[in-house]
């Protein structure tokens, strides 16, 4: 045999060393894969699986499916004896009283629910998170708020709605959802408030809403009211009726109806809502055929 083919040879059989070894390295690794050998798998009790912790969550609100109910949070209210230390109209013992408006003005939806649910440090109150569903803390909480400024009426939403459809809806719509005449083709910018966003309104206070109504928003065209007359309406937006629109605005996200007649008065709104974009469809199609 030359050098050169013991050469070859030597480096052949190196090669197929190698080779061996690497497929021995990697066969524990396979057999675990495959299932084969006599490797065991321990599983721990299903409640080592995960911690607890993780399925907690963090401090963050769970926004609700519908408009919370105020008269379904006085239950709420009853039912945890919060009268016990608030009163049963929030004058009680307590260091904060829940019917002074100067407060509860100041006070945002959001930072409420949070209170009671998750409490604060260094404050002692009891702590509703493990007690209540997330619906029935945001009933809770706006009957809370009603404790200070009672929701506005049917009637007198009613009478509200003429002058809100006169001044407001041509941006705000007349449903509160941002989406008047005027933004058909998404035409303003920055887009008008939607008043049925609960993230963004629950984290409103009442004090800002009237400041933004009175003084207006400049920068994101919002116009000012304070001491504008509406002489169609004979209506004069001076302080208190600013604050009736406060409670207006309020009306798009809480509800001074139980749970079931709010879902029904809700259904009953989208049907006739369908109704109008129909009849707007129609009215649309007859422009369209006699204008070609």
């Amino acid at each position: 045999m030359s050098v050169t083919s013991k050469s070859n040879l030597v480096n052949l059989v190196g090669v197929r060393a190698i080779s061996l070894v690497l497929a021995l390295a990697a066969l524990p690794a396979v057999l675990s894969l495959s299932g084969c050998g006599d490797s065991k798998v321990t599983l721990s009790p299903d409640n080592k699986l995960v911690s607890t912790k993780v399925t907690e969550g963090d401090r963050e609100p769970i926004w609700p499916n519908d408009d919370p109910s105020i008269p379904d949070g006085q239950g709420v209210y009853a039912a945890q004896n919060c009268a016990q230390c608030h009163g049963a109209d929030g004058k009680g013992s307590a260091k904060v009283d829940l019917s002074d408006k100067t407060w509860a003005r100041k006070q945002k939806p959001v930072e409420q629910y949070d209170f009671i649910t998750f409490g604060k440090q260094g404050v002692e109150h009891p702590v509703v998170r493990d007690k209540l569903r997330p619906s029935e803390i945001w009933n809770l909480v706006f009957y809370v708020r009603s404790l200070s400024t009672p929701p506005l009426t049917d009637t007198e939403i009613g009478e509200i709605d003429a002058v809100f459809g006169g001044n407001c809806a041509v941006c705000h719509g007349k449903k509160g959802y941002g989406n008047g005449p005027l933004m058909k083709g998404n035409t303003l910018e920055p887009l008008p408030a939607n008043f049925q966003s609960f993230p963004r309104f629950y984290d409103r206070t009442d004090d800002v809403l009237w400041d933004h109504i009175a003084n207006g928003i400049k920068w994101e065209g919002m116009p000012n009211f304070l001491n504008k007359v509406d002489k169609t309406k004979n209506v004069k937006f001076d302080e208190p009726y600013i604050w009736k629109m406060v409670g207006y605005i309020r009306h798009f996200h809480e509800s001074n109806k139980s749970e079931m007649a709010t879902k029904a008065a809700h259904v009953g709104e989208a049907e006739e809502s369908k109704k109008q974009d129909t009849l707007e469809d129609l009215k649309e199609l007859t422009k369209e055929k006699t204008t070609h």
